[in-house]
């Protein structure tokens, strides 16, 4: 494992911290056999139907089912125990996965909502469509794709439609388990329509078992009995409805509540024309749950339909103006569902959030609440200031729904300040996450549909930050591209603080570029900035990396120097993932200075602290770089393990550039080891890769490497030309400079 590599090669016994961040690592890159979640209650009748589809799915020419049905029929229900009964069978190798799509806003992201299922991050390098069916072009799996039925509405049909069509041609043992109050029209499509439950049975029996929730020692009379039918048929078996209806027990009778839906239920049996034809079941139960709260209640949830995903109370008190009482009685009534999470969060379900919002158009506050939602959550992420720890990553992540809902209402809106405010605390999530693509996503939405001319400041950052996570993919030609845009724009207003942060990550692009010198000339231009504005989280990283420049051009003392600084400065900010980065830093310069007992426990101690911000992306990279020690160290079956855990999770973070600089330092190892078809291999693969990022100072890296792999192989002549190129290259770095120059 990767903590006994790491405790072995660098001959210290690993640490508790040092065990579990192996044991995170290996589980990490591990293939799940499903992402089901956990059943809330039994599953109640259904006997027939989960035996049907589950047969109807085995076989061999069913490739595509939908579960057709209204609105709280109970087909994700459905659906999830015909998963699970698959999940153990063996029938889908490569497992089975759900994918909830209902806070999925359009078709074009439908592609994002399967890797993630998935455990993908597709790399924006590539059209996602195409990198998706490349990833599971060969396995056996099934994909429950849930609530579909909103992406299937206007334009977005014909999206839906092509992408599951290109999922089935181009997956052959790929089978869909779709969701959907519509069906999809596709010729491969097999329908699988539920009805509602048999009022007299396995109706009763629900309404029985949610009674039994709210009241424990419910024991229903004759009388009881009856009105419990009553119930089931006037809602037509249907399961929300039966929930809902009983979740009313704590107040009414069963008699009261079944004379009452009987009451609104014969309004809707003749044609409603201003009720859309999914609800004219349903909303005879949310009209009656509706009618039966007090008018002060009826804003407050009308007012939560805002929210997407979720929510606290907090947020609710703050936004729907929503008091603990009634989120009790709205929870009580079975209007909202309290989730088994650390904050106890509500979930509305996305019916009820629906009729809700209507009753919010209604009322007429629709601007007023989506506004205060926007303004609320702006506030919320511009608190998460440590956006890189742990915890404020998964403050972040639990109200991530909400947060896109809020970004995307200050575009519409065209609230600059909000944006700004958002903008920065989210490329920090996304870069500590190695969510990449989707931070690109987002600030290229806001540059593509916010109405022009552009606030210059504002137009610079999402320009900034999007070319920041280009960085980050190794697509360097991109990023220099949007980064010289961006400082152009923020060179003709006074935004110091905006310039000296996108300076320092062009000094990081003309470093990747070779160009050490213009590098260091630059970030020490973004430090000096930095200092003027007091910006000492800049300051921390202009040394970091002004000590990697220095390391590059053979100033090592220099190096030393600015790396311990930067040390202090994290320290002092309490910044642990800066210092884990910096460390890592200070371990390469004590490999290249020869000292590997100083490396050695730079990296054990940055490990500890990535471990403890379960940074994997950090992780990997101090892998990399372990390996490399243990090569020098002459231990190459360590170090090509090493190297493989890196390479490992470098791939799976769809790290171009990580996943090279792993390649590169196997292709070392496998030279040393006389292995040479591995290396030619490792380098043709790693190469590519530098090659395609554009990033000259690691593509010289493995051209080093490939001239000790010639004069391995008695190619002498080959080799010899190799080092006299490199040797004349001034992007060339000094460690690299000094092992070719001793080649030959």
């Amino acid at each position: 494992t990767c903590a006994d590599l790491l405790a072995q090669e660098l001959a210290v016994a690993p640490a508790l911290e040092t065990t579990a961040l192996a044991e995170r690592i290996r589980r990490a890159t591990q293939s799940k056999r499903h992402n089901l979640p956990p059943s809330r209650t039994p599953l109640v009748g259904r006997t027939a139907a989960l035996e049907s589809l589950t047969q109807q799915l085995l076989q061999p020419d069913c490739r595509l089912v939908t579960v057709l049905g209204t609105g709280g029929m109970g087909k994700t229900r459905l659906a999830l125990a015909v998963a699970e009964r698959l999940v153990p069978t063996g029938h889908f190798l490569n497992g089975v996965r759900f994918v909830p799509l209902a806070d999925v806003p359009e078709a074009g992201l439908l592609p994002t909502a399967v890797a993630a299922a998935l455990e993908l991050t597709l790399s924006p390098e590539k059209d996602p469509i195409p990198a998706l069916l490349e990833a599971i072009a060969e396995d056996e799996l099934l994909l429950v794709l849930d609530n579909l039925e909103h992406l299937l509405d206007g334009a977005s049909a014909c999206v839906t439609a092509d992408f599951l069509a290109d999922l089935l041609t181009h997956a052959p043992h790929l089978k869909l388990l779709v969701t959907s109050r519509q069906r999809l029209q596709l010729q491969e499509e097999w329908l699988f329509p539920l009805a509602g439950l048999p009022p007299a049975t396995e109706g009763a029996e629900l309404f029985g078992q949610t009674a039994r929730r709210i009241q424990r020692l419910f024991d229903p009379t004759a009388e009881e009995q009856a009105a419990i039918l009553q119930i089931c048929e006037l809602v037509e078996g249907l399961p929300l409805g039966i929930e809902l209806a009983a979740g009313w027990l704590h107040q009414h009778s069963c008699t009261a509540i079944a004379d009452e839906l009987a009451k609104s239920l014969a309004l809707l049996h003749s044609s409603w024309r201003n009720v859309p034809e999914r609800h004219r079941s349903i909303t005879a139960v949310f009209d009656h749950s509706w009618a039966l709260l007090p008018t002060h209640q009826r804003q407050v949830l009308a007012r939560l339909s805002c929210f997407q995903g979720g929510f606290t109370a907090v947020a609710a008190r703050a936004i729907a103006r929503a008091t603990p009482a009634d989120l009790k009685h709205l929870h009580h009534a079975s209007l909202l569902r309290q989730a088994e999470t650390a904050d106890n969060r509500y979930v509305l379900h996305d019916l009820l959030r629906q009729y809700a919002a209507e009753q919010l158009a209604e009322l007429a506050e629709t601007e007023a609440i989506t506004s205060a939602h926007a303004a609320y959550f702006g506030d919320f992420v511009a608190a998460q200031t440590e956006a890189e720890s742990l915890a404020c990553r998964q403050a972040l992540q639990a109200d991530l729904p909400n947060i896109r809902a809020a970004w995307h209402t200050a575009v519409g809106k065209n609230k600059t300040d909000l944006l700004l405010q958002m903008g920065p605390i989210l490329h920090r999530f996304f870069s500590a996450e190695s969510r990449f693509y989707e931070g690109i996503e987002l600030f290229e939405r806001a540059l593509s549909q916010l109405s022009p001319p552009l606030a210059p400041p504002l137009e610079a950052d999402l320009l900034g930050r999007k070319a920041q996570m280009h960085v980050h993919m190794g697509q360097i030609t991109l990023a220099e591209t949007g980064l010289r845009r961006a400082i152009a724009i923020l060179k003709g207003i006074d935004d110091p603080l905006r310039l000296s942060v996108l300076l320092g990550y062009l000094a990081r692009v003309r470093f990747y570029a070779g160009e050490f010198g213009e590098a260091l000339a630059l970030t020490e231009e973004s430090l000096a900035l930095s200092t003027a504005v007091g910006d000492t989280d800049g300051e921390g990283f202009c040394y970091n990396f002004m000590g990697s420049c220095h390391k590059a051009l053979g100033n090592y003392a220099l190096a030393e120097e600015c790396f311990q600084q930067s040390v202090a400065v994290y320290e002092k900010l309490g910044d642990t993932l800066g210092q884990a980065m910096t460390l890592n830093n200070l371990g390469n310069l004590a490999q290249a200075q020869g000292d590997f007992a100083q490396a050695r426990t730079h990296y054990l101690t940055c490990s500890r602290l990535f471990l403890a911000e379960e940074h994997l992306h950090g992780a990997a990279t101090t892998l990399a770089n372990a390996g490399r020690l243990a090569k020098k160290m002459g231990d190459l079956a360590g170090a090509e393990a090493l190297l493989q855990e890196s390479l490992a999770l470098k791939r799976a973070q769809k790290d171009g550039r990580g996943t090279a600089v792993a390649l590169v330092g196997l292709a070392d190892t496998a030279v040393a080891a006389q292995e040479y078809a591995n290396a030619h291999r490792y380098l043709q693969e790693g190469l590519a890769l530098a090659e395609q990022a554009g990033d000259v100072k690691l593509v010289l890296e493995g051209e080093a490497v490939l001239a000790a792999l010639a004069f391995a192989e008695g190619h002498t002549a080959v080799g010899r030309e190799l080092v006299d190129k490199l040797l004349k290259h001034p992007g060339l770095a000094q460690e690299v400079r000094e092992q070719v120059a001793q080649l030959g």
